[in-house]
């Protein structure tokens, strides 16, 4: 009886461990177009119904600059600016550094975390991962085992990925704001954009020059980190 349930949970670990192989680190760019400049940002000015593409960036991850050190909460709250109900009522699965965690007043995030964000998920295995569950014994090798005690905090960075509704809920505060984005994530995501996209991308500066649109996918993104910015028309 307990097979089904390995293996739905299994595949579903699978899945986030590949999704944490993505990691984004230093926002410091080496490009020949850019000459000496090593140092890219990205704004794009996109129609508003375009904006949920970019959620695809988010689940792979983006750079936050942060006081590390500190607990989950601190992080969460103070820091990104959540509150406490939507912490409860909302973020209902956390992985960090591919760990589950059910405590956010003892999990500490150091620095070059991934911390990773989701709503609620489908099915037992969705039922499993949940934060403070009544499954959450199920798997006990997986989930986080954290100290409350706090490491020295400091100026640092960690990796963010948002998910589903988690993601279409504050995925357009932080892309407004800007992130930092891992290069090769960025040049895939422009060579696979449909016509569509293309469409309704109004313009591009590229550290602070008007920049052709059409040149975006074509540009060599990857081995960089580029900070991307959105405005909405």
């Amino acid at each position: 009886m307990d097979l089904p349930i390995t293996f739905c949970l299994s595949a579903l670990i699978r899945k986030f461990d590949n999704v944490f192989k993505n990691i984004c680190i230093k926002a410091y760019v080496m490009n020949p177009e850019l000459e000496n400049d090593q140092k890219a940002v990205l704004c794009l000015t996109v129609e508003e119904d375009l904006i949920p593409t970019f959620y695809k960036l988010l689940s792979q991850g983006f750079t936050v600059k942060a006081r590390v050190g500190c607990t989950l909460r601190e992080l969460l709250c103070r820091q990104l600016g959540l509150s406490a109900d939507y912490i409860e009522q909302r973020v209902q699965t956390i992985f960090l550094d591919g760990k589950a965690v059910d405590n956010i007043d003892t999990a500490v995030v150091r620095q070059g975390s991934t911390l990773a964000l989701s709503a609620a998920m489908p099915g037992l295995a969705g039922a499993t991962l949940r934060r403070g569950g009544a499954y959450a014994s199920m798997r006990s090798q997986i989930s986080y085992e954290g100290t409350p005690v706090p490491d020295h905090v400091k100026d640092g960075e960690l990796v963010l990925k948002l998910f589903n509704l988690v993601a279409r809920e504050l995925g357009p505060r932080f892309l407004e704001q800007g992130v930092w984005i891992n290069g090769k994530n960025l040049q895939g995501f422009f060579q696979q954009a449909p016509d569509s996209f293309w469409a309704g991308c109004r313009a591009a500066e590229l550290n602070g020059q008007l920049f052709d649109i059409d040149r975006l996918a074509k540009m060599e993104w990857a081995q960089q980190q580029v900070f991307v910015t959105l405005t909405q028309t």
